[in-house]
């Protein structure tokens, strides 16, 4: 045989083991299945092979999720105990008790405690919310514990490490969690200020090759800050000037909630687990609570009046959390939905929840981007928001900018706010975090922003339009769509 020859069957033979991986090994939905398969057969191997490095999850990758997954369950074993007299103590909260049924799916699913008395604070434009942040992190008195997806190397970002390494130099515990796909731009020495003073950071998933990291799949996309443990920040921000409305995409669009209370106590827990998984640390959440007092998780003395649960998914939760929030979140509604999400990329379920949901009376309304940060999640977005306008679903176009939000609020009475993207990545591949807060004064705060922008900065898609897209424009649709689910 000549080296071609030997080279080509080591190709095929790899492709052969890998179809033999996606069928029986790791365990995919059936579409995915078929597009791999169908991959290998009308595509050159060695380009498929490639792909399947960047986008494609390994069974060593998916035994340490199965670990990290049973060592969280192990390290929320405290909460447990508390989550009956929990749910018991906000048996008062109206809006709790009409949307019971979520909170218990959350609870029994995920582990999701419910607190009660908090007082929750919406963000929707980023020089309020750091400005916030920082004023947040000046008043910290025993701990700062961050975890974000993205850093750029930017002034915003390094304003940020200047605050952590003046409150480290102050005796303030700092843990920095990023996600080594999201800070790639970072130079090793950015955080050196912050661990000189005694801050510790730590990489999420970090490659061999600092700026080279073939694993696009699976990466830490959480966004949360918690101080103290009483003052938490949960959303879709990162850590860079184009958050502030500074980058190439203009004006930007997002969402987070400031929450003071008990229900810091789900984030600290979420960042405890994910910290100890990066760091290989060993922190324990019921130290931290012993540190707040006896009344720290019923929320007896919490500073307002907002019930809230804090829900994490990812590629080692057992279930799919985040999907599974919104599935019955939307099928709570009544009377409205409103969702704002960059990348609008679901499965048939959600799909068919929204479409039941609009055809049933419920007013539906959906706002993506205008602008395209990603052509080819751009693409599927409008084929899967175009299904829905038969239906009676109302579509916008975000025009100013990007709008980078992801949220859900049903009848002003109960809303999400977090990292996760209507779409499968967010719902199976990557690590998310969001918070639902059953609430209707912040309720109707976020819907009533949610119009302000539909009237001032938006234009609707509307069934006549969607129609009259090019020939083109169908084309780009229907060949993203029809690979959104090969991961």
């Amino acid at each position: 045989m000549t080296i071609n020859e030997i080279f080509q069957l080591f190709l095929y033979l790899n492709a052969i083991l890998i179809v033999i991986t996606i069928i029986f090994v790791r365990p995919r939905r059936v579409q995915s299945i078929y597009l791999w398969i169908a991959a290998f057969l009308l595509l050159p191997v060695l380009f498929v092979l490639v792909f399947y490095v960047f986008f494609g999850r390994d069974y060593r990758r998916a035994k340490l999720f199965r670990s990290k997954g049973a060592t969280d369950r192990l390290g929320t074993g405290y909460l447990r105990k508390m989550r009956e007299r929990l749910f018991t103590c906000s048996k008062d909260h109206d809006i709790l008790c009409r949307y019971s049924s979520v909170a218990k799916l959350l609870l029994d699913s995920n582990q999701a405690i419910v607190t009660t008395n908090n007082d929750v604070r919406y963000f929707n434009a980023g020089d309020q919310l750091f400005e916030s942040i920082f004023k947040e992190i000046r008043n910290a008195k025993r701990y700062i514990h961050m975890e974000y997806y993205l850093f750029r190397n930017d002034e915003l970002a390094r304003r940020l490490a200047l605050e952590l390494a003046s409150k480290a130099r102050q005796g303030v515990e700092i843990k920095l969690l990023y996600d080594a796909f999201g800070g790639h731009s970072l130079p090793k020495s950015f955080f050196k200020e912050t661990t000189d003073s005694g801050g510790r950071t730590a990489i999420f998933f970090p490659s061999l090759l600092r700026r080279f990291n073939t694993r696009i799949n699976n990466r830490n996309h959480r966004k949360l800050l918690t101080i103290d443990g009483e003052t938490c920040f949960c959303g879709g921000f990162n850590i860079g000037i184009e958050y502030l409305g500074k980058g190439p995409l203009g004006d930007w669009r997002d969402a987070a909630v400031l929450v003071k209370g008990a229900g810091c106590i789900g984030m600290e827990s979420r960042f405890i687990q994910d910290w100890n998984f990066a760091a290989d640390d060993n922190l324990h959440i019921e130290d931290y609570c012993l540190q707040m007092g006896e009344d720290y998780l019923s929320g007896k003395d919490g500073p307002g009046e907002a019930a809230v649960q804090i829900v994490s998914g990812g590629p080692d939760t057992e279930f799919n959390p985040i999907e599974q929030q919104y599935l019955k979140m939307i099928s709570e509604a009544k009377r409205s939905i409103r969702i704002q999400t960059p990348y609008f990329v679901p499965d048939e379920p959600v799909l068919s929840g929204l479409r039941v949901a609009a055809l049933s009376g419920v007013d539906v309304q959906i706002m993506i981007p205008f602008k395209p940060d990603h052509p080819f999640v751009y693409w599927a977005t409008l084929n899967y928001v175009g299904s829905l306008l038969k239906s009676g679903v109302r579509v916008y176009q975000f025009r100013p900018g990007f709008i980078h939000a992801k949220t859900l609020v049903i009848d002003d009475e109960v809303a999400s706010v977090g990292s996760a993207n209507f779409d499968v990545r967010s719902f199976e591949l990557n690590f998310e975090t969001n918070a639902v807060i059953y609430d209707g004064a912040l309720a109707t705060e976020m819907a009533r922003a949610f119009q302000e922008d539909v009237l001032s900065h938006c234009v609707e898609l509307t069934p006549d339009q969607y129609a009259k897209r090019s020939n083109w424009v169908k084309f780009m649709e229907s060949i993203s769509r029809l690979y959104t689910p090969i991961a």
